[in-house]
């Protein structure tokens, strides 16, 4: 009896905490269920929601300060009808003119109005639409008079604040909203008339689980999707960087994202819709390309002026221009040009048509006068401050015919956005090899480690710079060695130290360090020699490149790899071509990091993610000190050279000694199915043994003699 007491007792506990359990869910759930109030201007949202241009100035007045010009105009209407009807338009605009704003706020219009359920808005690169795509949040949470005349939309924005997760169970009368904000991505609620109990008969919600998606160009765009709803629209706003616009390369790249990866986002029943606001930046950039309708007439392309008709009087202008370019400390404002304008201001705005006539600056100086007048003025300053071929391509649209020398497209910016998704001194599980590089000076010794798949993805896992000791004191030469060798060893220790690990977990060693001997051969060679000479090996990059001569102990390791024996120094000098190696760092950063799978590309290389400030780019900037251009001039033909832009190369000689280690352990571009295809016949592979026999039997000849001649020279 008193068993069944005690049972009894426990299960009306165990009731009473589910039923407590069950009435404080009920509670959580009763304060995330929103109430939706009914629209506070009805007519105000109904008008606006016909007129674009009036949705955009009215909820967002302090963005849209200013009346809309022409172009601006032509921007919004662009993004509308490509929603409407399915087109593909290009606009090419003035520098500073908002393009930015109206391709966010434009799409923010659509899913408004229903035009389109899923913008997809593509910058120049991810960072950049994030940040756009944040200030987006902010106004469907913190605009009061959005909010207001929107609540179906706005409230579920406004009660998650900075809270992303509590979006999760947010509900409207018990029903979830799917409401979602990510960095990329914004997703609207889903809330049906039956939810809105207090809702006029005429008034319907506009909220039905919309998309808006922001993306880099370089992001993963291809198979861009949210639950099976694939992209109705994309808006490309300004996709090309200053570097990228100079490049055959990145311009041959971004045009097959167009029109391959973008142009696919659609159904098999409605293709997306494309808009490319831009401003163009030479004859050759994806803008210009984009708003030619020779080059691109499905495009509808138009261009537009900052200045749309020139002043009669040319003249007086060419002279404020010249005073501008004058001005000096005792008229660091150009004071003089100022009042020239005053002086003849009629005169010289005579015929002017701007597009903008608001866009100048407004701001007071320190001499108490206002710094620009009028919008003709500020175009005139800009001429005479960056000069006319740079107000031609930026403001109005039209670049100069350029010439000069082409490189292969690698930036800065570039090499530093390759980033897998590795951590410092962690590799790929399918890890090949990892080898290292060491650019060997006098007061620095810059190394670079990575680790390379066989089929030539590489990784760089780490890099750095190890000091010379007392360099600086040093007064002669073999002072200097003696501080080299030390480092070396300081160095070699620490390499030996690290914990480098895959991704699955498995502790990996440096198979190899090529140390450059270019400079200071004997400090590197005695490091070699007291080493082993295994691991840490000496080289010397060549350019032009030449194989050595056969009269030495030769032998062929790798691709533009060759390794000679120094007899008198007891040591293998490795001797590369280091134009061909530079070269193929440079074109694996210029290979996307990931395939479609999300796996490291086979050709890519690319740096560990990250660690608190460090970016990365101070070893971009030595990676494109120097680029391999191709220049071709009238009656002398295409000539190929190195262009050097800053003489801070010493990670990129670095990392190419890496690469060339990594082609000793067995890297290459050439898979084993192309091999496959490239393996010789029976007869083939016969003539080539006998071939290489003959060979070896006059190297073995040449070396007898060479060894033979030192003799009998001592």
């Amino acid at each position: 009896m008193k068993q069944l007491i005690t049972d009894q007792q426990e299960v009306t506990k165990v009731t009473e905490r589910e039923l407590q359990r069950q009435r404080q869910a009920m509670r959580r759930a009763k304060e995330r269920d929103l109430v939706i109030p009914q629209p506070c201007e009805p007519e105000r949202r109904m008008d606006c929601l016909a007129d674009p241009q009036l949705f955009l100035t009215e909820y967002f007045e302090s963005t849209f300060t200013e009346e809309f010009t022409a172009d601006r105009k032509s921007m919004l209407e662009a993004i509308v009808e490509a929603a409407k009807h399915g087109k593909d338009i290009a606009i090419a605009g003035p520098r500073g003119e908002g393009k930015t704003k109206i391709a966010m706020y434009g799409a923010l219009y659509l899913m408004f109005s229903g035009l389109s359920t899923f913008p997809l808005v593509i910058g120049k690169s991810q960072v950049k639409s994030a940040n756009e795509l944040d200030t987006i949040k902010d106004q469907l949470q913190q605009n009061e008079k959005l909010i207001a005349d929107f609540p179906e939309i706005g409230i579920p924005f406004k009660s998650v604040g900075a809270w992303s997760s509590r979006a999760r169970m947010q509900t409207v009368l018990g029903e979830y909203t799917n409401i979602r904000l990510s960095p990329h991505m914004i997703v609207f609620p889903t809330i049906e008339k039956k939810q809105l109990e207090n809702w006029d008969n005429d008034l319907h919600p506009v909220s039905s689980g919309q998309v808006m998606m922001a993306l880099g160009v370089d992001g993963p765009i291809r198979g861009t999707n949210y639950r099976d709803a694939r992209p109705s629209l994309a808006i490309l706003d300004d996709i090309e960087s200053r570097e990228s616009a100079q490049s055959d390369a990145l311009i041959e790249a971004n045009e097959t994202i167009i029109e391959k990866d973008v142009a696919g986002l659609g159904t098999g029943a409605s293709r997306v819709s494309r808009v490319m606001l831009c401003t163009t930046q030479n004859r050759k950039c994806i803008a210009y390309k984009y708003t030619d309708t020779k080059q691109k007439p499905s495009w509808n392309g138009k261009r537009y002026r900052r200045m749309v008709e020139q002043p009669e009087r040319s003249d007086l202008w060419q002279q404020y221009v010249e005073l501008r370019k004058n001005k000096s400390d005792a008229d660091p404002y150009a004071r003089a040009a100022t009042d020239f304008y005053i002086a003849n201001r009629d005169e010289m705005d005579r015929g002017v048509v701007m597009s903008n006539k608001n866009s100048y600056d407004k701001r007071t100086a320190g001499d108490g006068r206002l710094l620009e007048l009028s919008a003709v003025q500020s175009y005139y300053n800009a001429i005479a401050d960056f000069g006319e071929e740079s107000v031609a391509t930026e403001q109005d649209n039209d670049p100069p015919e350029t010439v000069g020398a082409e490189g292969i497209g690698i930036t800065s910016n570039l090499v530093a956005s390759r980033l897998n998704t590795f951590d410092r001194l962690q590799c790929p599980a399918n890890t090949r090899c990892v080898v290292a590089g060491i650019d060997v000076g006098k007061y620095v010794c810059h190394y670079v480690i990575t680790a390379w798949t066989k089929e030539a993805a590489g990784c760089v896992i780490d890099y750095g710079v190890a000091e010379v000791s007392n360099s600086a004191a040093a007064s002669h030469d073999r002072s200097v060695e003696q501080n080299i060798y030390r480092t070396l060893l300081d160095w070699r220790e620490w390499l030996l130290s690290l914990e480098i690990t895959d991704s699955a977990g498995a502790v990996r060693n440096v198979d190899e360090s090529f140390v450059d001997s270019g400079a200071y051969t004997q400090a590197v060679y005695q490091f070699a020699k007291d080493t082993g000479g295994q691991q840490f090996t000496p080289t010397k990059g060549m350019s032009p490149y030449r194989q050595p001569s056969r009269v030495t102990q030769t032998s062929r390791l790798g691709k533009e790899v060759h390794a000679t024996y120094l007899e008198a120094d007891k040591v293998w000098l490795h001797h590369l071509n280091t134009d061909y190696w530079k070269k193929f760092v440079h074109e694996r950063f210029l290979s996307p990091t990931m395939d479609s799978n999300g796996m490291l590309r086979s050709g890519s290389l690319s740096i560990y993610m990250p660690e608190g400030s460090k970016q990365h780019y101070s070893y971009a900037q030595h990676i494109v000190a120097e680029e391999y251009v191709s220049e071709f001039k009238t009656g002398k033909g295409e000539r190929c050279y190195w262009m050097v832009h800053n003489r801070n190369n010493h990670w990129l000689d670095a990392t190419a000694m890496a690469a060339a280690a990594a082609s000793k352990h067995g890297v290459s571009m050439v898979t084993a199915a192309k091999q496959q295809k490239l393996k010789a016949t029976p007869k083939q592979q016969a003539t080539r043994k006998i071939q290489h026999a003959r060979a070896e039997a006059r190297r073995e000849r040449a070396r007898n003699n060479w060894i033979n001649r030192a003799k009998r020279s001592r």
